[in-house]
């Protein structure tokens, strides 16, 4: 076939776009079939219009800017495209639906166009508009021949064309629709894939029903927990997981969500791969589309049941503190008051906690006190992390001063972070109380003991009155019991204000004072040799205690009870341990230990271990009993 544009010609320049033209080539390259690979179906549909109209050129045609495009051509050698200054379909769109040239040459928009004056001649022309959906013009159907037809197309022939054009709009369409059904199955696919993946990045259990409730999908998060196969659960399956205790309430809730369309939240047990029921949130809420209709149900499932144990726990020791008969408080790093429970309110006057909050820490002390806790309590809390002592609270309403044992420690969040301090302070007013009777009726029974030693010592000396011979006795006699009234003094328990001064301050000292009571003929029975050490009050009381009983049980069955025999009470320092040795000798012959421990000796034992963690040990020696006594060196001194 010759060319369709001889080499000779010189093409005039494209006119400028009519108005709206833009808008009509953005159409068509929306409709994404420019360039597009020929297919049957267009081919057929040219093929019938070459027939029906009984011309020897058919094409299927798109106008663009700078080109007409063929998708299919019949006649023309597979030619595809060509400049828009030589299409004659660039005509035809500005009508309605047909143009129909029955002589190219005559026809002044085509008699100079070089598809009529070149050597291909076309001299007949009739195209049908395509059109989209919404009226767009694309291009045309087309039928040319290289002679005139002066009567046109027959009805028939125009109104195939037309039909044909429609096919052609029909098949673009189509086209367009299972593009973007292709798309939207893409997008699905990848909305899909994004949704599993970021479902099964959730720490939650995740579900999803159709708008009937039937639970189709769940992650891995729920199969993990549950341990159950896959799929096992879905439709009504998932509601033989909760406790039966609350399968009921979850339904009842559930339906009503379903009926309602309101978002669905429930706390229930659910049963966990270790056969163990677990408190879970359950949550759900609809999506809907565009009208409102619910498409789909998306919930998610929470294990709370830490939570529900830790919030358990919490109740509890709220309960506690608020029971508790102890003042427990709270106070930030500022030291105002956070929280005071309701113990602490009454011991300190305050009507309720709003009045706790208006105050500070120091506030809560009497003025000594306060100076106390603000130059020696708080730094030692905030350096050594605690601080106990005895202070004293003023009561808010009448001013009264409240003895208390008062503790405080910082307190921690979660991340160690220190947010404030609490305290844990006993009310003293009834150990006072009760220290003070205790103390009176110590000190009368110990008035009333001087009383009967002053009564024998008294009736010692009326006797010697009238036996001068029995003096030097009577003498001994009453330095013996004055020796015990004062190592007395040292047994019985004391108060701070009732202590007595200690005699050097020294472990010996006190022996030698407590052992004064069992002189004889003006000698020492108890030989005190060895180390010494200082002593304190506390300690000296069970130190007395113990080696008065020592010495008593020693004149009823030791080395003191006979004619002769004596006691060698020695100290040793060892590093940071002190050993006192109390050896009996020239007594009777021990045989063996005794059977039975004595009150006294079970008392003293009990004092060594209590007040001066230290042992006590008794070797029953045939010679006479050694008994050795090891006592840390810093608690003497307390």
């Amino acid at each position: 076939m010759a060319p369709l544009i001889p080499p000779a010609i010189t093409l005039a320049p494209a006119s400028p776009p009519k108005p709206g033209e833009s808008e009509r080539v953005a159409a068509l390259h929306a409709a994404r079939i420019l360039d597009t690979e020929r297919e049957a179906a267009y081919d057929d549909l040219a093929q019938v219009a070459a027939y029906v109209c009984r011309a020897p050129v058919a094409l299927v045609s798109f106008v663009d800017t700078t080109r007409q495009w063929f998708k299919a051509e019949i006649g023309l050698g597979g030619c595809r495209e060509m400049p828009i200054e030589l299409s004659i379909c660039a005509h035809a769109i500005q009508e309605d639906s047909l143009l129909v040239v029955p002589d190219l040459t005559a026809d002044p928009r085509t008699a100079e166009n070089p598809l009529v004056t070149g050597q291909d001649h076309f001299r007949f022309y009739a195209g049908a508009v395509i059109r989209s959906a919404a009226g767009v013009a694309y291009g045309s159907l087309c039928v040319l021949d290289r002679v005139p037809r002066p009567d046109g197309l027959s009805p028939e022939q125009a109104a195939t064309l037309r039909t044909l054009a429609n096919q052609v709009s029909t098949l673009i369409e189509h086209r367009l629709t299972l593009t973007e059904v292709a798309a939207r199955e893409a997008e699905l696919a990848a909305s899909e894939r994004r949704f599993r993946v970021m479902t099964g990045a959730m720490p939650q259990m995740v579900w999803t029903t159709l708008p009937d409730g039937f639970h189709d999908y769940y992650n891995d998060r729920w199969y993990e927990f549950t341990g159950v196969p896959y799929g096992s659960t879905d439709g009504e399956g998932w509601n033989g997981m909760f406790h039966p205790d609350d399968q009921e309430r979850a339904w009842t809730r559930w339906r009503h969500s379903l009926a309602t369309g309101e978002p669905y939240e429930i706390e229930y047990r659910l049963r966990h791969r270790s056969g163990a029921y677990r408190w879970t949130l359950g949550r759900a809420l609809p999506i809907r589309d565009a009208d409102g209709r619910i498409e789909r149900w998306f919930g998610t499932c929470t294990d709370i049941d830490d939570l529900k144990r830790a919030e358990s726990e919490a109740r509890q020791l709220a309960a506690i503190v608020e029971t508790s008969k102890d003042f427990i408080g709270l106070a930030d790093e500022e030291g105002r008051t956070v929280h005071l429970n309701a113990a602490g309110l009454a011991l300190v006057g305050l009507p309720d906690l709003a009045a706790a909050r208006a105050l500070t820490l120091p506030q809560f002390f009497t003025p000594e006190s306060r100076t106390v806790f603000e130059r020696t309590v708080m730094p030692a809390a905030r350096r050594d992390g605690w601080w106990e002592g005895e202070l004293a609270f003023h009561r808010i309403d009448t001013g009264d001063a409240v003895p208390v044992q008062f503790n405080i420690f910082p307190v921690r969040d979660s991340t160690g972070a220190k947010v404030g301090y609490g305290t844990v302070t006993r009310d003293l007013r009834e150990a006072k109380r009760s220290e003070e009777a205790r103390d009176l009726l110590i000190r009368e029974l110990s008035h009333r003991i001087k009383n009967i030693f002053a009564v024998v010592g008294g009736i010692a000396a009326l006797t010697a009155r009238g036996n001068p011979e029995a003096r030097p006795f009577v003498d001994a006699f009453r330095d013996r019991l004055g020796a015990l009234a004062r190592a007395h003094e040292y047994v019985r328990p004391h108060s701070p204000e009732s202590a007595p001064p200690l005699s050097g301050q020294t472990v010996l000292g006190l022996m030698r004072l407590i052992m004064a009571a069992y002189r004889e003929d003006g000698h020492d029975r108890v030989a005190i040799a060895g180390d010494d050490t200082e002593i304190g009050e506390r300690s000296a009381t069970a130190l007395a205690l113990i080696m008065h009983e020592q010495a008593t049980n020693a004149v009823k069955y030791g080395g003191l009870s006979a004619q002769g025999g004596t006691v060698t009470l020695t100290g040793c320092r060892e590093g940071d341990q002190y050993r006192l040795v109390w050896a009996e000798q020239g007594g009777p012959a021990v045989k063996a230990a005794p059977a039975r421990k004595g009150f006294g000796t079970v008392l003293a034992e009990r004092s060594v271990a209590g007040q001066l963690d230290g042992v006590l040990e008794h070797d029953w020696a045939p010679s006479g009993l050694v008994m050795r006594l090891d006592v840390p060196i810093a608690n003497l001194r307390l």
